[in-house]
């Protein structure tokens, strides 16, 4: 694996007269190469690999898939016009658009907003998507959600109320509030999350690091690096007791988006860096145990209980509106077939809609295991 890591390395550093040869790399049977060309190409950020990268968005494996994905939002500002035509060609297919969405969320390019504001009225296969991702768009998207919140489809106001509680901005205080009102039930459960969202980040949840992040060039890497954070936490496990509630302040902890250990805190507990210290060390220890040195720990504070009242309407709308999406990635399982005609096994990744309720319930429900 290093061998492989430092051949992308060796890559990355030789830059234009290297894109080339692996954009031809990136039609080759094996997804080993394509997942290794897509994400060296995404280091290099040459323009030319966009067109390429975008096909890969569909590629039958998921983790050459997800290398595209990265790929393009780290190359940036250059794939954005050819992503935003994907996105309003009525003709294109659903899944790519999907995936497209996810990218231009990752670029955070102002340019994205309005189109996905537009697909958001027009498109009801994508407002799932769009609901999630327009939550990452930040400021720009603050203005035109609002106004989508006073749209008379009561599936783009509910999609508007969840993106607007994920941005954070207290611009979108009064009109959800004033969406508690709202004729739509969902639309009103989804108003009252946003505003538990809001509410959640005024407060500086964040506590303090330890560790150090390593970096990967090849996503082999990164997969073995969760693998090891995994058994970290196992090893932890029977360490944490005297630390876990009721005993203890720590109510969560396991793997966090930012390729550490994510360790929560019971808001309101008194924690001193002592006890920090000390419960890091039974991360440290563990990782030290598998031959991980200064395993990365991040402390944040975390609230309980949800509102219960809220938390099955959440669910029942999720459920209501996965299926076409569900159709969708049936569909799209069709684009590729084994010898025998058979289609090909595809790993889907969850709908936006899922991950946007699950980060907001996160933050507010008592999870008591790694």
């Amino acid at each position: 694996m290093n061998l492989k890591a430092d051949s992308v390395k060796t890559l990355v550093e030789a830059g234009e007269p290297a894109v080339e040869p692996l954009i031809l790399s990136l039609d080759s049977r094996d997804p080993e190469i394509r997942e290794n060309a897509a994400i060296t190409l995404g280091k290099i950020k040459d323009e030319k690999a966009v067109k390429p990268l975008i096909k890969l968005l569909t590629d039958q494996e998921w983790e050459v898939e997800s290398a595209a994905t990265n790929a393009l939002v780290e190359i940036g500002e250059p794939a954005v016009e050819p992503l935003i035509k994907i996105l309003q060609d009525e003709n294109e297919n659903v899944f790519l658009q999907m995936k497209v969405i996810a990218v231009l969320a990752g670029i955070k390019d102002e340019r994205a907003v309005q189109p996905m504001i537009q697909a958001l009225k027009e498109k009801p296969e994508l407002r799932a998507d769009l609901g999630y991702n327009l939550g990452l768009m930040g400021e720009p998207a603050i203005e035109p959600l609002i106004i989508a919140l006073g749209n008379e489809d009561s599936s783009v106001r509910v999609r508007a109320a969840e993106a607007l509680g994920r941005i954070g901005d207290e611009r979108a205080v009064e009109p959800l509030t004033t969406a508690l009102n709202d004729e739509d039930e969902t639309v009103r459960v989804f108003a009252k999350l946003g505003l538990k969202s809001l509410e959640a980040q005024k407060k500086n949840t964040l506590i303090t690091t330890y560790g150090r992040e390593p970096e990967f060039y090849i996503e082999d890497q990164r997969r073995e690096w969760y693998d090891q954070l995994r058994r970290i936490c196992t090893l932890a496990r029977k360490y944490m007791e005297p630390y876990t509630y009721p005993k203890g302040p720590v109510v969560s902890y396991g793997l966090s988006i930012e390729n550490r250990v994510g360790v929560g805190i019971l808001e309101g507990s008194e924690v001193n860096n002592s006890t920090l210290d000390d419960i890091y060390e039974i991360f440290d220890l563990a990782g030290k145990e598998i031959g991980v040195a200064d395993v990365p720990v991040i402390f944040s504070y975390v609230e309980f209980p949800l509102d219960e009242e809220i938390l099955p309407k959440v669910i029942k709308n999720i459920e209501e509106n996965s299926e076409p999406e569900q159709e969708i990635y049936r569909e799209s399982e069709k684009i590729g077939k084994t010898a025998g005609g058979e289609p090909k096994r595809r790993t889907i990744p969850e709908s936006g809609s899922v991950f946007a309720v699950l980060s907001m319930l996160a933050a507010a429900l008592y999870v008591n295991k790694s």
